[in-house]
């Protein structure tokens, strides 16, 4: 198959055209003296190529016709298309007093195309004395004649009539009305400067109408200003694309020529404001300018950047495959969209592309092209693709997909095989994958500064979110110590009243015990027993002062241990651990040094002094520093030795035999012991006494932690909400599917869960307000509910507050009969445990479609979603994007209104790629390149041999394939005319 005159097996390209340019012989102005030469080389030398060039006459084609013969005869060479371009006078002026030039583009299509227009133009009249004289040469010599009275040459003649010959736009409507090959074969454009064209109409309101009138008959504008390019779109404030299309009948391209009437202007406009079309170089990308205005027109020094154009493909070779007829193709850096019947091999193609951009492997399945050649059978074989990228690089791999499994895992294209959005898109739901593949686009769009050397999404919301859930783990270990001492306050205030009567009876029984060990002593020596007794007073308290120093030295023992274990075992595991979790902060070791958690002083100094200190006085108070006199009244300062010396002596004084002595000696040692144990119990009743203080200390402690992890989600909700940021933007303002797409962040909050263990450990059958199942998540709705979702950290800790204080004396009423006494205590702490649990709370996090989640929508929903994220809102990927045929899960009216405008704009940005036989992808996407993909099968035991012809949406035989093969391709094609006014039978095929 070949391609057709002047059309590019690449498609549509950007090239230079003049629509606008007089020649030698132009019957008004001519400055050019009749220099063919110099006129014909200037076209020659032009850097840029004109490829497109209108010779413009008036009223007449006779340069053109002249023009065309030289080009017949070898010369303008680069010049791929010429037509006509009549300039004709209207019959109104402009502030300038000059009248509005109006210009008849014809297609040179027909070969008969010189005469028909002469034919045409002949019916157009002019009258002057009476006469109606004809737009043709000889009457405009005739009214030049008529008008100058003078005898002049032929072509005077001509001039001067040419310069009197006015055009009604009543004339120009009834010619297109009664003309079909008019209406087919032409375009109109008018002069848009204030000069001679319709802007000179602005100032006077009484023309308002007729300006209007005008521009609305008009397909083109010939205007070159930014101004009025950005007003003829709907650019510019005032002028929207409705306001536009309602006053004028639709957007209009501005075309600029060089308007040459000398050989110096010869395709020389000011400010090299030059005009570059977008197609082949073909009347019909004229039809196509008109189509699509903004797309196809550019007006300036160079066509149009691409950006990025090296990561554009720029031609495809396939080497050793004998079943592919078509083995090198080019590709254009646009859209190319890629049709052909059901097996024809389109998506071999898509597939093929892939492999040389070493993306085959993530995004096929069994189903691709080259999976089944390849396995079990392979027909592949030795075949590889060579990409050529627009820089000039070179990409090179195997087909079969089973040798490409040792290639790098970077891809250079981004491929949606139809395996996957199959996948990502189907009602069983790959949702999470789909929400995966969304967040790689919110990474791609993160400012690489911000990704903090992260590889992925996940990656860099570990590195946000670690702090804030190791803090939240803290808070939740802080609360649980918290209930466990508020348990322990209660349980140590519930046992102060028993403490003070065992305190009491105590202290009975040591008086008891006192009168039984006074009643031992014999009588008559009641003076030495009471000095006994105060002695034995006296040692049972030097007793009490060395038993206490002994603990203060177990103590020190102790707090000796816990330094050494901190210092040794604790703080450097501690000091570790921070190195590796901060290791990316990259501190030097002298950093490192200066975080150690050290003693402010010297604590293993300071015990060694304090035990030295303790142990002295243990000796002072068990044998004293100084004899002492047994004979003398004994007291405190006595040491135990001596205390108890003198008590021996005592006892023998005052006569007690051995027998009684030793029953007093164990009564004596049981008060001892007695003493003891309420010197004990004193201490806990003291401690008791301060339960409450210390309990309401802790529960404020536990309040402010259970605050503080409502404040770790709060933090957390921020950050991912920064995280998806570049989303968010990209989403801001759209219409339309994209706005409807939004990021969502909120805490989660599982009533349900956090009920169920509170019933597990109550009484549901017990006579309270939590009787029954239910009735617990009723009043948890009620009270908690509302904070938990969305309040602060201070309103969730009130709401608590409010619940405890509501339920508690339920809470109480609701134990199970199945605790037993000794098992309150614990049961007490599960409830505490329980009522501060924050495990049923998570913040929740991703992308919903109208409110809905993306794991909950449809198959076709997800499909427009997953096809938008890498259309409109991955503006960060510049690799070229392939899609294999994504309408597969979609109603037309989806993918012509929810597709078709992402397509067109994503193409602005990326090389995309489309396999598709929906017509809506290719015509209304303004496809720059078609490939059509054809296939013979030669042998039941083969590939099939497959071809592609490529060519772009003006190119005739592409149009007719287009409609052969996409259904609802012609009726695409005239659905995107009418909206432009041109018909489907004015695209004829140039020769």
């Amino acid at each position: 198959m070949s391609n057709v005159n002047n059309t590019n097996a690449r498609g549509s390209e950007w090239r230079r055209w003049d629509p606008h340019m007089h020649a030698p012989g132009t019957l008004l102005n001519d400055q050019f003296g009749s220099n063919w030469e110099s006129y014909l080389t200037r076209i020659e030398e032009q850097s840029p190529v004109v490829e497109a060039l209108g010779v413009t006459d008036y009223f007449c084609i006779s340069t053109y016709r002249a023009v065309r013969k030289y080009k017949a005869a070898g010369r303008i060479a680069g010049v791929q298309l010429l037509f006509p371009n009549v300039e004709m006078r209207l019959d109104i002026k402009t502030a300038k007093q000059k009248p509005i030039n109006i210009h008849f583009l014809f297609s040179p299509g027909d070969p008969h195309h010189e005469n028909e227009i002469e034919r045409i133009l002949a019916q157009l009249t002019f009258e002057f004395e009476e006469r109606n004289y004809r737009c043709s040469l000889a009457d405009l010599a005739d009214l030049g004649r008529a008008v100058s009275k003078e005898t002049l040459d032929d072509q005077a003649a001509r001039r001067a009539g040419a310069s009197q010959f006015k055009v009604t736009l009543a004339d120009l409507r009834r010619l297109f009305r009664t003309e079909s090959w008019m209406r087919q074969n032409c375009l109109v454009a008018v002069a848009g400067a204030k000069g001679d064209g319709t802007s000179g109409l602005q100032d006077d309101d009484s023309f308002t109408a007729t300006r209007r009138e005008i521009e609305r008959f008009a397909h083109i504008i010939f205007a070159a200003t930014p101004s009025h390019r950005e007003f003829w779109l709907g650019k510019r404030q005032g002028s929207s694309v409705q306001e536009i299309e309602m006053t004028y009948g639709a957007l209009k391209p501005c075309l600029h020529g060089s308007d040459a009437h000398r050989d110096e202007a010869v395709a020389a406009p000011d400010m090299d404001r030059y005009c570059w079309l977008k197609g082949d170089p073909t009347f019909e990308t004229l039809r196509q300018a008109v189509i699509e205005p903004d797309d196809r027109v550019w007006i300036g020094p160079t066509s149009p950047p691409r950006s990025p154009s090296s990561l554009c493909v720029s031609e495809v070779q396939v080497a050793n495959a004998p079943w592919l007829n078509s083995n090198h193709i080019e590709l254009n850096t646009g859209l190319i969209a890629i049709i052909g019947a059901r097996g024809s091999g389109k998506t071999a193609l898509a597939d093929i592309i892939a492999a040389g951009a070493n993306a085959i492997r993530s995004s096929q399945g069994q189903s691709s092209f080259l999976r089944r050649a390849a396995d079990p059978v392979n027909y592949v074989g030795a075949a590889s693709v060579e990409l050529t990228w627009v820089d000039g690089s070179k990409s090179n791999a195997p087909l079969d997909p089973r040798a490409q499994d040792a290639n790098e895992d970077y891809a250079e294209v981004a491929y949606l095989s139809q395996h996957f959005v199959e996948q990502l898109c189907s009602a069983s739901g790959l949702a999470i994958e789909l929400r995966e593949e969304m967040e790689g686009v919110v990474y791609e769009a993160t400012d690489p500064t911000d990704r903090l050397e992260a590889s992925s999404f996940d990656e860099l919301s570990d590195i946000m979110l670690e702090p804030i859930h190791r803090r939240r783990e803290d808070l939740r270990h802080e609360i649980s110590a918290m209930s466990e001492r508020v348990v322990h306050e209660e349980a140590l205030r519930e046992g102060l009243v028993k403490g003070r009567k065992d305190a009491e009876a105590l202290q009975e029984q040591i008086e008891k015990n006192r009168r039984d060990l006074q009643s031992m002593i014999p009588k008559g020596n009641e003076q030495r027993a009471q000095q006994l007794g105060a002695v034995e007073k006296l040692c049972a308290d030097a007793e009490a002062r060395i038993e206490a120093l002994g603990r203060r030295r177990k103590q020190f023992e102790d707090l000796a241990a816990e330094v050494t274990y901190l210092s040794t075992r604790t703080e450097p595991a501690r000091h570790a651990d921070m190195r590796r979790r901060f290791n990316e902060a990259k501190l030097t070791d002298t950093h490192w040094e200066a975080f150690r958690m050290q003693f402010a002083g010297d604590p293993a100094a300071i015990i060694a002094q304090l035990r030295a200190d303790l142990l002295s006085q243990v000796a002072v108070a068990t044998s004293g520093t100084n004899p002492v006199d047994l004979n003398t009244a004994p007291s405190a300062d006595w040491p135990l030795v001596a205390l108890r010396a003198k008590r021996e002596a005592l006892k023998r004084e005052v006569g007690i035999d051995d027998q009684r002595r030793r029953r007093y000696t164990e009564l004596q040692k049981t008060i001892g012991q007695q003493e003891a144990t309420l010197r004990r119990i004193a201490a806990e009743i003291l401690n008791a006494e301060g339960a409450d203080s210390r309990r309401a200390g802790h529960i404020a402690s536990r309040r402010r932690a259970y605050a503080d992890i409502f404040a770790t989600l709060a933090d957390e909700e921020e950050v991912l909400t920064r995280l998806y940021s570049p989303l968010k933007a990209n989403l801001s303002g759209e219409t339309g599917t994209l706005g409807k797409l939004q990021f969502v962040v909120r805490r989660r909050v599982g009533v349900a869960e956090w009920v169920r263990r509170g019933e597990d450990l109550i009484d549901l059958r017990k006579e309270t307000r939590f009787r029954g199942h239910g009735a617990l998540q009723e009043e948890a709705e009620k009270y908690l509910l509302a904070a938990w979702r969305t309040g602060s950290a201070e309103d969730v800790a009130t709401a608590m507050d409010a619940f405890r204080s509501e339920f508690q004396k339920d809470l109480i009423k609701a134990i199970p009969a199945s605790v037993m006494p000794e098992q309150r205590r614990e049961w007490v702490q599960q409830v505490a445990a329980w009522l501060y649990d924050t495990s049923h709370i998570r913040i929740e996090y991703g992308i919903e479609y109208d409110g809905v989640a993306i794991e909950q929508l449809s198959p076709g929903t997800r499909g427009i979603v997953l096809l938008l994220l890498y259309l409109a809102v991955d503006r960060q990927d510049q690799r070229p994007l392939i899609i294999d045929q994504p309408e597969e899960n979609l109603d037309p009216n989806s993918v012509f209104q929810e597709l078709v405008p992402h397509f067109r704009e994503a193409r602005k940005r990326r090389q995309v790629i489309v396999v598709t036989h929906n017509a809506n992808l290719v015509v209304n996407t303004d496809a720059e390149q078609v490939i059509v993909a054809e296939s013979v099968r030669t042998a039941p035991d083969a590939l099939p041999t497959i071809s592609y012809h490529r060519g772009s949406l003006e190119d005739g035989d592409i149009r007719k394939r287009v409609c052969e093969i996409l259904e609802g391709g012609e009726r695409a094609f005239l659905e995107r005319e009418r909206r432009y006014r041109l018909r489907w039978d004015a695209m004829v095929t140039e020769s």
